[in-house]
């Protein structure tokens, strides 16, 4: 027998799961760097933040399309002179996650600041809990 507590846990943690599975790589893409990403849950929301170093603001794209968020920057690094040794990668960043059908998809923001973005992913109305009162009878 589960209690209310567990079964609560073991549903976010699906949720959270659900979200950070990765999607599949498309076909015929070069290959691309997957950022690092943090992935938190609260009451009200989910909130994705992702390491993109040395990307513009202008060069990312968050695409949401049938239930899945993509994020796409584009790296381009510059070369000065003959390379002697070359550790830092050039190319787009991808990575996509599955989201929860409890979030309210038309209020999802993102921000970017100092190579971080943040995402945050709103929950629906109807999903945060809420206290109901009782009434006496008259």
């Amino acid at each position: 027998m589960t209690t209310t507590t567990e079964t609560k846990e073991t549903k976010e943690t699906k949720e959270t799961r659900e979200l950070a599975k990765p999607a599949a790589p498309e076909r015929g893409s070069s290959i691309a760097l997957a950022p690092a990403v943090d992935i938190f849950e609260s009451a009200d929301e989910y909130r994705l933040i992702a390491d993109l170093p040395g990307v513009l603001q202008e060069d990312i794209e968050l695409l949401l399309e049938r239930g899945e968020l993509l994020m796409v920057a584009k790296r381009e690094l510059a070369r000065e002179g003959d390379a002697l040794a070359l550790a830092r990668r050039e190319g787009d960043f991808r990575r996509a996650f599955r989201v929860p059908d409890e979030v309210d998809t038309s209020e999802i923001e993102a921000s970017f600041d100092s190579g971080v973005l943040q995402i945050r992913l709103p929950k629906a109305a109807r999903i945060k809990p809420r206290r109901i009162e009782v009434k006496a009878v008259a």
